[in-house]
């Protein structure tokens, strides 16, 4: 047998044998992260869970040296001067992991190595701590996910990582073996083919705008030409009653110059996205944006717009526009959207 032949063979057996092979991301990119200082350096994905590698960086010591002393500090006195003090770190057994927008889709934590779940870890200035978190294994085809530990009180910081990207392709589904074709001699007689039925294309002008006639708000954007796939539109005239999905009349006018809009572009298709501020339960305001963003898709139905041309969708408070705490920019956070996604 050629060498080269068995030496692949061999490798191809091993690799078979090597669980969730080939799921594995370095350094994945992160949409956004609630501290700076932890890092997520892997994600690997086997056939029962998610495992995820992390490196945390304790601040450095700064030398903080009294000025206008005659004399230097001896070295054992230096340590009062030096800022932070030590530390402590762990990892919440709550923590889960979720696909964006669907706050049912969660997979939940199973262990960590190398970091306390109960207790704490004590880490002095310019420590480094390697740690892993494990989860169980995120469902084929999710290659986008959020790592929520909760919300930062009494002093201290969750670590919340926003969009983080993996490679988790669906799984390709084998296909069942083919019986062999019957092979039939040629036909001695040359058969002519039927002639192909023309069809007509009807081809749509290259440059005809979407037009709305007194756009609303964020459809004003629609009047200066055709919009874009992956375009993402506010809504800010769009109000609910306070903690709840209901629609207040008020946004019947500019719902209504959407509906106008699906109408007029009727390959158009949408995802309606709902947004809260980050105040309050985590589970319950994705809950709460997602039943707003189904509200607004349920009216637009209701006026006509075929229900596949319309996704909703809820992210809570995992993608504010504004990051202050005050009512104004809380307010800002609040809001719906939706984005085109087919023309």
């Amino acid at each position: 047998m050629n060498f080269k032949v068995l030496l692949a063979g061999a490798v191809a057996i091993v690799f078979s044998f090597s669980p969730g092979f080939g799921q594995i991301t370095n350094n994945p990119k992160v949409e956004e992260q609630s501290v700076p200082y932890v890092k997520i350096r892997r994600v690997e994905l086997t056939d029962q869970q998610t495992i995820i590698h992390f490196q945390f960086v304790e601040k450095k010591a700064v030398q903080v040296q009294p000025r206008n002393l005659p004399f230097p500090i001896p070295r054992k006195q230096q340590q009062q001067f030096q800022q932070p003090n030590a530390g402590a770190i762990w990892l919440d057994p709550e923590t889960r992991l979720y696909k964006p927008g669907e706050i049912d889709i969660k997979f939940k934590f199973i262990k960590a190595d190398n970091i306390p779940t109960s207790g704490s870890k004590e880490i002095m200035p310019g420590d480094t701590v390697n740690f892993v978190a494990y989860f169980e294994r995120l469902d084929p085809g999710i290659e986008v996910f959020d790592f929520y530990e909760g919300r930062s009180t009494g002093g201290s910081q969750s670590w919340n990582f926003y969009g983080i990207h993996i490679k988790n392709p669906l799984k390709k589904e084998a296909k069942a073996p083919q019986a062999a074709a019957k092979v039939e001699r040629p036909v001695k007689k040359p058969v002519q083919p039927a002639p192909k039925p023309k069809v007509e294309v009807k081809q749509e002008p290259a440059e005809e705008p979407v037009a709305v006639e007194q756009p609303k708000s964020g459809l004003e954007k629609m009047k200066a030409g055709k919009m874009a796939i992956g375009e993402t539109i506010s809504l800010p005239n769009v109000y609910f009653e306070t903690s709840k999905v209901d629609l207040l009349p008020e946004s019947y006018e500019e719902l209504n110059t959407l509906v106008d809009l699906l109408k007029e572009s009727e390959s158009m298709k949408i995802r309606v996205e709902g947004h809260t501020d980050n105040v309050g339960d985590f589970d319950k305001n994705l809950d709460l944006s997602r039943k707003r963003a189904e509200s607004v898709r349920s009216y637009l139905i209701e006026k006509g717009i075929a229900a596949d041309r319309i996704e909703a969708k809820g992210y809570g408070g995992t993608r504010p526009l504004a990051k202050g705490t005050s009512e104004v920019e809380r307010s800002k956070n609040r809001r719906v959207e939706f984005v085109v996604t087919q023309m």
